[in-house]
């Protein structure tokens, strides 16, 4: 704005100055005549340079300030959707079709809003999400587990595999998000093993004392323990992440989403 008013200034006096020099001063001053028309032509150009920039340095500010403004729109509609999905990700956890005794159960896909969540904005955010998700759980399941007698590094071992590592894992799922619905899958696969491997590790090393006395080997036992439940929660979150993707309507909300933020970074 100020180049613009400096530029307007130096346009009407450099306006001014050539009208004098022409009109006002006598024919026989020619030599300041000259000098008052060549400052008059000067003050003219470097006006209309001073306006033009100023008004080219408008029209990005501009430009810019609708940029910002769209990405605030895009961080608070992410944050509250993420906050949506999270919310319904710890409601379905508590709707448990099947329940072990020393921890784990199969609930009805209580991993999937947060399959979506990465899948929707990448990993990044995904990880971010899924450890959010690991510390609710961790506190909503913490008064059973201070049930169970361990000692406090066996708690400790229980809080990092089972809860932190467990269900931050869930944050891979959208690794082959721009792979379409068969990558999508393959992502929540993973992330599903990767929990598994967690609980499996845990089951070796901390609950291996409560293996009973037929079992010899207690990573065949773990992985027969945390199979009971990781298994039918793999195959449920499955079977709902193919259906809800193959819905028309939130498919190519989903993927074109991608494709948008794809166009935005090239740009």
């Amino acid at each position: 704005m100020i180049l613009l008013i400096v530029g307007t200034l130096l346009v009407i006096s450099g306006s001014a100055t050539w009208i004098i020099g022409k009109k006002f001063v006598p024919e026989d001053s020619a030599s300041l005549v000259n000098t008052l028309v060549i400052i008059g032509i000067v003050a003219v150009s470097v006006g209309f340079i001073v306006s033009l920039i100023s008004i080219i340095k408008l029209y990005f500010d501009k430009n810019k300030r609708e940029k910002n403004k769209i990405k605030s729109r895009e961080s608070l509609n992410r944050l509250v959707l993420t906050a949506m999905l999270l919310a319904l990700a710890s409601a379905l956890s508590l709707v448990k079709i099947w329940q072990m005794p020393l921890g784990g159960s199969v609930t009805l896909l209580s991993m999937l809003p947060i399959a979506i969540i990465s899948i929707e904005y990448g990993i990044g955010w995904g990880f971010s999400a899924a450890f959010i998700f690991s510390l609710i759980q961790m506190g909503m399941d913490l008064p059973a587990v201070f049930s169970w007698g361990l000692s406090p590094m066996a708690i400790f071992g229980t809080i990092a595999l089972d809860y932190i590592l467990a269900f931050t894992s869930l944050g891979i799922s959208g690794i082959f998000r721009k792979k379409g619905v068969v990558g999508i899958c393959i992502g929540i696969f993973i992330a599903l093993c990767m929990r598994f491997t967690c609980h499996v590790i845990s089951g070796c090393i901390i609950f291996d004392i409560w293996m009973p006395e037929e079992w010899n080997n207690p990573l065949i036992y773990s992985i027969c323990y945390n199979g009971t439940f990781m298994l039918p929660e793999l195959v449920i979150t499955m079977i709902g992440a193919s259906a809800l993707f193959k819905m028309p309507h939130f498919n190519k909300m989903v993927f074109s989403d991608i494709g948008q933020k794809k166009a935005a970074k090239k740009a």
